[in-house]
C-alpha cells in the first residue's frame, strides 16, 4: 500500500471520530451501509475511498452537515498546502 495522503490521513481520523460516537463496530456500520465488512476500516487507515463510499457511511453514522463541512474545509486546506 502506498503512503496515506494527508488528507486521506486527516479524513480517516475524522470517520474513527463518528464510528466511536455512534458506538457500533466499524465492520457493522460497513456492513449497515452495504459495503465489504472491511471498508470503514480502510478508510479509518488513510486508504482511498470514492465519495459515494464515504457519504453511505456518513448517512450510516448520521454525520451531521457540521462533520461533512469539516471534511471539506481539510480538504481544501491540503490542497492549499501542496500547492504551496
Amino acid at each position: 500500500m502506498s503512503n496515506p495522503t494527508p488528507f486521506n490521513r486527516l479524513m480517516g481520523e475524522r470517520v474513527r471520530r463518528l464510528v466511536e460516537k455512534d458506538g457500533r463496530s466499524m465492520e457493522a456500520i460497513s456492513l449497515a451501509a452495504g459495503m465489504g465488512t472491511h471498508t470503514v476500516s480502510r478508510i479509518v487507515n488513510g486508504h482511498a475511498v470514492k465519495v459515494e463510499t464515504l457519504f453511505a457511511i456518513l448517512h450510516e453514522v448520521k454525520a451531521t452537515l457540521d462533520d461533512v463541512a469539516a471534511i471539506c474545509v481539510d480538504f481544501s486546506e491540503c490542497q492549499r498546502e501542496r500547492v504551496q
